[in-house]
């Protein structure tokens, strides 16, 4: 989020722009033209359309930029090549600046923009550098008022230490520092979103932004996600577009000066004049789970589906319903109605199969944590409600202390030896809760490096974080935590000492909380020796690359003969049908690597993928590889 705390005092004239009517935009076909576009095809910046912005913010009144930032913008920073605009973080000292980076608008431009409402997107790569702050985002043009109840649309926002996570926000309310924000979030594991191009889109209409990574709709805001609906003002300005990465800040945080130069990279900026098409369901299931994926932001009548899914599923109807095993893919769907015609697809990632691998504490053993501090009242106590889910004879009451706002349980471990896997999906936290008073709440826990981190100097020394929601139900309930926030970028995954559980944070409940069995689950192979791996599955589909064309796409599961998967292994192959092109890959924590075919095509076409090589740890057993082609 760009917490601007005060607002450019140069005045900011209205470029050429489009503005599209209260008619609701989803409830209208698409233009497929552009209103607005830059695909960046020439060899230079076009001026024109965008002001490069420069210095370290202090010219516009904003020293910092308004959040801290580090850098000073330089012109040199930017350049067009290739098809794509890049912006280039530098260790690079001007004027009292150590860094420089590049920032750009559309405001008061001759071929510029400024839009209320439509469909605004860009397909970017984000830096993977600690410290990196990119953004795509939106800022009203000249404005009654100021930040920030004219408002501010954050369309896309990463830091390259939590890379793995993309965000949009939107701000609002009265002037800081009493200003508001609300905001969304996507994860993507076991890689990140750093590791290619992803489309990132808002699409507004009046009362509702709604945010999407590629054909995934992941957040929507209305008034009344706001604390006060009247703080809803975004439909009363026209807004312009800005690109910039920051360095360092409120957001960015400590920066990893080797890990300089960073790059942002994009692709094309495009405005549209109403919705498209998008998938809403989970792009990370758990194996052996069922999920149920709908078509949504649909315009037109008499529309036909047609769906499948890597499982076998297929479709016709607005919604499908997919059984997953252990392994994942690409669910897609075709749309045809009178708007015309449609593919929309969404890459899903099965977790792994987990079971416990340390026993942090069950409150009756020898635990992996020895507690160093806590708010409230701690004492172990028979339990007191035997059930399904938990029959252990003691437990920990814990009463939360009502006067702290961030009570905490914190203690020493050594269990986390390296957290990577914990980023990435393949190992997580579980603990059983029960509450006497049945409620909603948040729980997090936070890994942290002792010997760094504070009570008052906050983000450093955290690792990272992960969340898990309570339900208002009566008896135990066992809890899984999934990643919430990949923190400080300077302490890395072997760094981790402490664990940090925050019951209810931010708010003064005092109530009683019950907790037990608190672990650590892992992938478990049973303890045989792996000495090969398989290509144990190659999964060619054809999918939607944007405005009909398609990309033939063929995800790769390299395992074991453990059945455990193998990271790190380099996979080539050879895309056939359609497409004639080689490709090749890395795979990931899970084993698996998606590789896509550098051109699109459209209408009607197929593809086939066949592996030629696979090299990594293992030798590779080709007698026993069950799926080099598909």
């Amino acid at each position: 989020m760009h917490i601007t705390f005060k607002r450019t005092s140069v005045s900011l004239l209205l470029a050429s722009s489009t503005l599209f009517t209260q008619t609701a935009i989803a409830a209208a076909c698409q233009n497929p033209v552009p209103v607005w576009q830059d695909e960046f095809d020439g060899t230079t910046l076009d001026t024109s359309k965008w002001e490069i912005m420069l210095g370290d913010g202090c010219s516009y009144g904003i020293c910092g930029w308004g959040n801290n930032e580090l850098q000073s913008y330089q012109a040199e920073n930017i350049s067009v090549a290739n098809g794509k605009l890049t912006i280039t973080a530098k260790k690079q000292r001007v004027k009292g600046s150590q860094y420089t980076s590049g920032r750009i608008r559309t405001a008061n431009m001759p071929n510029g923009g400024e839009w209320t409402h439509g469909r605004f997107e860009a397909s970017i790569k984000l830096p993977d550098g600690t410290g990196m702050w990119p953004a795509f985002w939106m800022l009203p043009t000249n404005p009654d008022v100021g930040w920030p109840q004219s408002g501010e649309i954050d369309i896309l926002e990463a830091t390259g230490q939590a890379d793995m996570i993309a965000f949009g926000t939107i701000h609002y309310g009265d002037p800081y520092p009493n200003n508001e924000w609300t905001s969304g979030r996507i994860i993507k594991q076991p890689d990140r979103w750093s590791d290619g191009f992803h489309e990132y889109a808002v699409e507004w209409e009046p009362g509702e932004i709604r945010w999407y990574v590629n054909d995934i709709l992941y957040s929507v805001k209305t008034p009344d996600d706001l604390s006060n609906p009247a703080f809803w003002t975004f439909d009363n300005y026209s807004y312009h577009f800005l690109l910039n990465m920051a360095v360092g800040g409120s957001i960015g945080g400590v920066v990893d000066d080797s890990q300089l130069p960073q790059t942002m990279e994009v692709d094309y900026v495009r405005v549209y004049d109403f919705a498209q098409p998008s998938l809403k369901g989970p792009h990370i299931v758990d194996a052996n789970s069922q999920a149920t994926y709908t078509i949504v932001d649909e315009a037109g009548t008499g529309s036909s589906y047609n769906w499948n899914a890597p499982t076998g599923e297929t479709g016709s109807s607005q919604s499908l319903n997919v059984n997953w095993t252990t392994q994942g893919g690409t669910v897609s769907a075709s749309i045809s109605n009178s708007c015309g015609n449609f593919d929309v697809a969404m890459d899903v990632h099965v977790l792994p199969q987990l079971s416990i691998k340390s026993n942090i504490d069950d409150f009756e053993t020898e635990g992996a944590i020895t507690y160093t501090y806590w708010d409230g009242q701690f004492t172990e106590v028979p339990n007191p409600l035997n059930d399904t889910t938990n029959s252990s004879p003691t437990v920990l009451e814990y009463v939360r202390n009502g006067t702290a706002a961030y009570d905490v349980i914190a203690g020493s471990t050594t269990v986390i030896t390296d957290a990577t896997a914990l980023i990435a999906g393949n190992e997580a936290f579980y603990l059983d809760v029960y509450m006497p008073n049945p409620s909603k709440q948040e729980i997090l826990i936070q890994l942290e490096d002792g010997s760094q981190a504070t009570p008052d100097n906050y983000p450093t020394g955290r690792h990272s974080k992960f969340i898990a929601h309570t339900q208002a139900v009566t008896g135990w309930q066992r809890l899984k935590f999934t990643l919430e926030d990949r923190i400080d970028g300077g302490t890395s995954a072997t760094d981790v000492t402490d664990m940090v559980i925050l019951i209810a944070p931010n708010s003064n409940n005092a109530d009683t909380y019950y907790l037990d069995n608190l672990a650590l689950y892992g992938s478990d192979s049973g303890g045989e020796t792996a000495t090969t791996m398989v290509i144990s599955d190659v999964a060619t589909s054809v999918v939607s690359a944007g405005k009909g064309n398609k990309r033939a796409q063929a995800v790769v599961t390299v395992l074991d003969n453990t059945g455990a998967a193998v990271a790190g292994a380099n996979v080539s192959g050879q895309f056939s049908g359609n497409w004639n092109e080689t490709a090749s890959g890395t795979t990931g924590a899970d084993g698996t690597v998606t590789l896509n075919t550098s051109t699109t095509l459209s209408g009607n076409v197929s593809a086939t993928f066949c592996v030629t090589s696979a090299s990594g740890s293992l030798p590779l057993d080709e007698a026993n590889s069950t799926g080099l082609c598909n």
